[in-house]
């Protein structure tokens, strides 16, 4: 058994509180990095060692395996899972596979459907539908959304419209495929399940009296992590398991509900302790994992969200010593922004930051590729996480063998630019003018589009290549961007980032169109709230380091066609303007830490001691020649600022303070000859 005071060891007041709450009705509304997982276990073991539970009575539930595994790990850790302690920690699929295993009537015989595609593409055939192969996983995430959100075929075109779905055919022909893929899963009295039906079954079972008495008589006490993720038929599977009973312990942060397509809602969270209203609510805002200028950051990102309920807000408070402030950076396309990411990256890890300690974080996985292939070009170690890598994709994959078989061909018109001829071969694989509907489909040209600007990259000079040497040079880049077996920079989703944290994290894309994306702003205010609870978890991924990117065209265009994201809006990035530090945002008092933009005790990592030794000698040349003080010619602080920010240009030295026009005139190229390593002097 685990001992008591080393149940509470560690743990702040509020942590103890949700510990040491009475058995029955407990919601703990747990902001990022505060902590939530050690104190549900923490919980868990209490009640064991208070000897109110037994360990085989609890069960405690979450949605990914990876999020299970760490629960058992604590949970065994604390002395309380394994053998002879048989605490269970499962998703919610596992725990209902298991209790289907076990109370399934014998007359019945059923298998588990490990992939429902195939089911479904003769479902869509049944009704005549033409389907691709995005379309048809369209249709498969919709019938998983209509099951998880309790809606039945009947139900779908109503819910669908309600919820204003984005499918890529009419609702009426998706209930008609909904009513088919059901009825071709039955046959007499052999079932094929699907994933949702696990749960849908195991709730029915559990409505049989006799059946339910006994679950019940096994578990006394239940315990959900990531409350907020709970979708209808998961919660309908927790009401049936729980009975009349209220020993239950929930968990979750409303401002991290980022599944809403998938059915998950935040409703039952927000209305715990209506259901309850006895229940004990413990709030944790203590954020262990990122620093005071992250989190301020966050607080500010999520107090504009317009769905949040009175008495659910959690404003989360920095437990960590400061660090540098976010850091912005515009560019004029999305390669400069990929190369200046990679720029960065190298510096962090030149610095000392393991490759493994940083992430690149983008909105859809088609982003990933321009960030994959400058961080090869940098010699950068990645890992692309929650998605393959960019050329291993199907679409990918396929668009290469359409281009290699065209380049084979004889017939290829001449004297018109490749792209044109590479546009035409992938048009027919959905690479349209216009965007298509349907998240598959979109996904499929979001990647189709990429590749167009790989091979813009590669006609650049030669608009008129032969199309055999542009499949080789992509041919080339492909193979040089496997994903690396070592450790490395993580490039991932921000949904697939989630309950996952980084030393440095790059948030890049961060446009209207991306950040929210489209599809989002189309659909009005809800959505776009769940886009900023996207960008939240985001942010808070970081715990000291963050980098928040945008470039304003797509390609090298002139003119700007794309703006920062709205949800930066109002926000003050730039520590500059602020008379803050730029290294840990505290206020500057004096005038020389106000030239450098810094404390005099943060040291700036682009400061090259190099370049400021050879700063220094120039001003002691330059003051000899002129016969005054080297002081009177440039500070210390002017020295460090110029060191640090590295102007290219007689503009950005003059925006420097302390360096005016009359210093510009006397020696201004002077000193651009000493940054840039060439001779300027009059």
């Amino acid at each position: 058994m685990p001992d008591h005071h080393r149940i509470l060891e560690g743990l702040d007041p509020e942590q103890q509180r949700a510990v040491l709450a009475p058995r029955g009705p407990v919601c703990v509304l747990a902001g990022a990095g505060t902590g939530k997982t050690r104190t549900i276990t923490h919980r868990i073991a209490h009640l064991i060692d208070s000897g109110q539970v037994n360990p085989s009575q609890v069960l405690a539930v979450t949605f990914t395996t990876r999020a299970a595994g760490e629960l058992r790990g604590r949970l065994r850790a604390l002395g309380i899972a394994g053998p002879g302690n048989s605490v269970q920690a499962q998703t919610f699929h596992a725990a209902a596979l298991r209790q289907l295993r076990y109370f399934w009537p014998r007359e019945l015989t059923w298998e588990l459907l490990a992939n429902k595609l195939p089911v479904v593409a003769r479902a869509a055939h049944h009704v005549g539908l033409a389907t691709t192969t995005e379309s048809l996983r369209d249709l498969a995430s919709e019938i998983e959304w209509a099951k998880g959100s309790l809606t039945t075929p009947e139900g779908y075109v109503a819910a669908a419209q309600a919820a204003r779905r984005d499918v890529a055919f009419p609702a009426e022909a998706v209930a008609s495929v909904f009513e088919t893929y059901e009825s071709a899963k039955r046959d007499g009295a052999h079932l094929l399940l699907d994933f949702d039906d696990l749960i849908i079954y195991a709730a029915e079972l559990l409505a049989d009296p006799a059946v339910a008495a006994d679950f019940r008589s096994r578990y006394r006490c239940f315990v959900v992590d990531e409350y907020q993720d709970i979708t209808p038929v998961q919660q309908q599977l927790l009401d049936v398991w729980l009975g009349e009973r209220d020993n239950l312990t929930v968990v979750g942060d409303a401002n991290q509900t980022i599944y809403s397509f998938t059915g998950a809602t935040a409703a039952h969270l927000l209305d715990f302790t209506r259901r309850y209203p006895d229940a004990t609510l413990v709030r944790l805002e203590r954020d262990y994992r990122s620093t005071p200028e992250v989190v301020r950051l966050a607080n500010q990102v999520i107090a504009a969200t317009d769905e949040r309920a009175p008495g659910t807000r959690l404003e989360l408070i920095g437990q960590r010593p400061h660090g540098p402030v976010p850091r912005p950076a515009e560019f004029a396309d999305e390669l400069r922004e990929a190369h200046g990411v990679a720029a960065q990256i190298k510096h962090l890890i030149n610095a000392g930051t393991e490759p493994a300690e940083i992430a690149v974080l983008y909105r859809v996985n088609a982003q990933s590729e321009r960030f994959e292939e400058a961080l090869t070009e940098a010699g950068i170690p990645y890992q692309v996480r929650g998605s393959e890598a960019f050329f291993t994709r199907t679409e990918i994959v396929q668009a290469m063998g359409k281009l290699r078989a065209a380049a084979q061909r004889d017939d290829l018109p001449a004297g018109v630019e490749t792209a044109r001829v590479v546009r035409a071969v992938l048009a027919p694989l959905g690479l349209g003018d216009t965007e298509p509907v349907g998240p598959q489909a979109k996904a499929r040209w979001e990647s189709l589009r990429a590749l167009m600007s790989v091979v813009a990259d590669v006609l650049v000079d030669q608009p008129t290549m032969p199309l055999s040497r542009v499949v080789a040079e992509l041919t080339m880049r492909a193979e040089e961007r496997h994903t690396p077996t070592r450790p490395g920079v993580t490039l991932a989703s921000l949904h697939a980032a989630k309950g996952l944290e980084w030393d440095a994290v790059f948030l890049v894309g961060l446009t209207d169109g991306s950040v929210p994306i489209m599809q989002a702003i189309d659909k009005g205010s809800g959505a776009i709230d769940e886009e900023r609870r996207l960008f939240y978890v985001g942010i808070t991924r970081a715990r000291e380091h963050l980098y928040l990117s945008w470039s304003l065209s797509r390609s090298g265009s002139a003119r700007a066609t794309r703006r920062r994201t709205r949800f930066l809006d109002g926000i003050d990035l730039d520590p500059r303007r602020s008379g803050r530090c730029t290294v840990c945002g505290a206020e500057l008092v004096n005038p020389e830490s106000r030239v450098r933009r810094r404390c005099g005790s943060c040291r700036s990592e682009e400061r090259d001691d190099e370049l400021v030794t050879a700063l220094r000698s120039w001003r002691s040349d330059h003051a000899r020649r002129r016969g005054v003080r080297e002081r009177a010619v440039l500070t210390d602080a002017m020295l460090d600022a110029i060191a640090e920010e590295r102007p290219s240009d007689v503009a950005a030295l003059g925006a420097i303070p302390g360096i005016g026009p009359v210093k510009l005139e006397q020696f201004g190229d002077e000193l651009l000859g000493v940054l840039h390593g060439g001779s300027r002097a009059r």
